[in-house]
């Protein structure tokens, strides 16, 4: 009786351990915090140097690694642009994402403004490397890295949801809604390049009132 009872009391432990959530290994953890630090140095050198002047070389030394372990995880310069563009966008829309979760029950304003302050956020805490980027300096040989179209395609369609609950709430107008998520985006994209190239450090965030102001004054019934 009690042997059997061990067995399914074992039984019952493999069954529970199966349920528990996988640890990530130690190997994967330090592969993540390497690839990690290779791409915050790589953003660093980026901005300080220009796409085109950044060396390999100083990235690897700025991420604290050699070269050659640099090459194990990014085949050369321009995939770790990809990589690194690719990551800041993740970023950004699961930010823009969290905002509008957290915002969903409040009026249509602060949902507007707490979207566009989420945008203009990040951007602030990337200024230097959103620079490089908004410029055009990263060559034409990097062109389908970053195609603004694609890029954008994700942030308008956040964007196409926040009209659309806007409209259904009576709080922006139905005629030429269609028009209204290019025109908001559109906006913010002009307001961060004129600030990235000649406003003051930690503005933009500060724009979002303005922002919020202008668009629902000009879209309002």
């Amino acid at each position: 009786m009690f042997r059997r009872s061990l067995e399914h009391g074992c039984q019952n432990l493999k069954t529970d351990s199966s349920r528990e959530p996988a640890v990530p290994r130690l190997r994967d953890r330090l592969r993540e915090a390497t690839s990690g630090a290779i791409l915050a140095a790589a953003e660093e050198v980026f901005a300080a140097r220009g796409v085109q002047a950044a060396r390999v070389e100083e990235i690897a030394a700025r991420a604290g690694v050699a070269v050659g372990t640099l090459y194990n995880y990014f085949a050369d310069r321009d995939a770790l642009l990809k990589a690194l563009l690719e990551l800041r966008r993740g970023e950004l829309l699961a930010r823009l994402e969290a905002d509008a979760e957290e915002n969903r029950d409040r009026a249509f304003r602060d949902r507007l403004e707490g979207f566009v302050r989420a945008l203009l956020t990040h951007c602030e805490l990337h200024r230097a490397f959103m620079s490089i980027m908004v410029q055009g300096d990263h060559g034409p040989e990097h062109k389908d890295l970053a195609k603004p179209r694609e890029a954008m395609q994700p942030i308008h369609r956040l964007a196409e949801a926040l009209v659309a609950s806007g409209v259904d709430e009576g709080a922006l107008r139905a005629e030429h809604a269609e028009l209204l998520p290019a025109l908001l985006v559109g906006m913010l994209r002009g307001l961060i390049v004129r600030e990235l190239g000649a406003g003051p450090p930690g503005a933009l965030p500060a724009r979002a009132e303005v922002v919020t102001d202008v668009f629902l004054r000009g879209a309002a019934p």
